[in-house]
């Protein structure tokens, strides 16, 4: 491209493009006959319950590709991604009086959670990979943290070699979170196999999809039963006398046949669908790579990032704010993450019953329980630098739907933008 500034199309110049991008991606662009087919056989049948054929449900078929793509021994279908991060917390023993550690850039519902369990989240820092500083999240650990959550965000992986020795400095366990990025790996390793449980969302915005759903993976049998314990309040008597953990109470977050079905036939597009996204990412970061006063977000394994997201980072808010509105203007869908005008749930301040430590229960737990320090407090800007990455983003969402032509007026945005903004 000529180092001569193009006129903005903000500032009324031609934008790049004025034909407008794919609207959907990810899971529910991928959707066809085959998923219509298997959910209608799922409704013709009758048998939406899972437990009525457990040995040959969707359900079971869906943990199955989950243990065979971790590597997980167990797998555990669920209704959501907030139950799997329920059950996966339940796992690994989480209740009154114990600390999580859960970065600050993360949907809402990795803290609720956390509460939800009876716990107390502790907010870290993130860093320049949009995931969990490790060295922060470090300095938060008190006598009862009992586990960290690296969260995964928009299919980056977590730096998971510096998380991991963190947790085994001070005897805590990993639940990682992987709603964002399923199918993503770090240096080899599947995401969600990592940790000591593994917690996967299929919503609608997800890599793939079953409208709702979610997965729990682990290595361990007891971790295991004990998310599939509280999943299901009867899970015990499914199978009398096969657990080695003493029933408690559950309830029901299980996964129907019908959402097993979509999952499964959504299963099988995975990798086509970050096979795309991966490409798409590359050759943008490539191109983009080295323009004036713009930082690409760092990654810990690019070849494991799923690739359905990028962010740059530019010197200031400000700046933030006028670069994606002029690449919007230049026809290219971006938007910026830390506007404080618009209360973005995966950002803790917007964590209103977090920061007010408001609870459901009139006796204020788990807030007021005598096993919690009383005297912990949340602030708006108790994550400074996290605040100050957000602030600073630039991020375009990618899905497999894009075309090259569509990869070519990114990357033809971004430049004239970045030439006609710094230079």
């Amino acid at each position: 491209m000529s180092a001569i500034k193009e006129r903005l199309a903000i500032e009324g110049g031609e934008p790049v493009t004025r034909e407008p991008f794919p609207s959907a991606g990810l899971g529910p662009a991928a959707i066809g006959d085959e998923e219509v087919a298997a959910v209608s056989a799922v409704v013709r049948s009758g048998r939406i319950f899972r437990f009525l054929d457990p040995e040959n449900s969707w359900c079971t078929r869906l943990e199955r590709h989950f243990r065979e793509m971790t590597g997980c021994e167990h797998a555990l279908a669920v209704g959501g991604g907030t139950a799997s991060l329920i059950c996966g917390l339940i796992g690994i023993g989480i209740g009154d009086g114990d600390e999580v550690i859960v970065p600050g850039y993360t949907y809402i519902a990795s803290a609720s959670a956390v509460l939800i369990c009876s716990g107390v989240p502790v907010i870290a820092e993130i860093d320049e990979s949009l995931t969990l500083d490790p060295e922060d999240a470090e300095s938060k650990i008190t006598p009862r943290t009992r586990a960290i959550m690296p969260v995964h965000m928009r299919g980056i992986p977590c730096d998971m070699d510096a998380i991991q020795a963190v947790a085994r400095r001070h005897g805590l366990k990993i639940i990682e979170d992987v709603a964002q990025a399923c199918g993503g790996s770090y240096k080899g390793r599947r995401l969600g196999s990592i940790g000591d449980v593994g917690c996967f969302s299929l919503q609608q915005y997800k890599v793939i999809t079953a409208g709702e759903g979610g997965m729990v993976v682990a290595h361990d049998r007891e971790t295991y039963e004990r998310a599939a314990l509280r999943h299901d309040s009867a899970m015990c008597f499914w199978k009398p006398g096969a657990s080695i953990v003493a029933p408690f109470p559950g309830e029901n977050l299980r996964m129907n046949e019908m959402e097993g079905a979509l999952g499964c036939t959504q299963f099988q597009r995975m990798e086509g669908i970050l096979a795309r996204t991966r490409t798409v990412k590359k050759q943008i970061c490539r191109a983009i790579d080295g323009l004036p006063r713009i930082q690409l977000h760092r990654s810990p394994d690019p070849e494991g990032d799923c690739g359905i997201g990028i962010a740059f980072f530019v010197p200031k808010s400000e700046d933030a704010k006028r670069f994606a509105a002029a690449l919007r203007a230049e026809g290219v869908p971006a938007g910026c993450m830390y506007d404080k005008g618009i209360p973005d749930r995966h950002i803790y301040s917007f964590w209103e019953y977090v920061m007010t430590k408001h609870s459901q229960d009139r006796h204020g737990r788990p807030w007021t329980s005598p096993l919690h320090d009383s005297s912990r407090t949340y602030r708006p800007d108790m994550c400074p630098r996290t605040l100050d990455i957000l602030g600073r983003a630039v991020v375009l969402s990618l899905s497999q739907t894009y075309l090259d032509r569509h990869v070519e007026w990114i990357i033809q945005a971004i430049e004239k933008v970045a030439r006609g903004t710094f230079t």
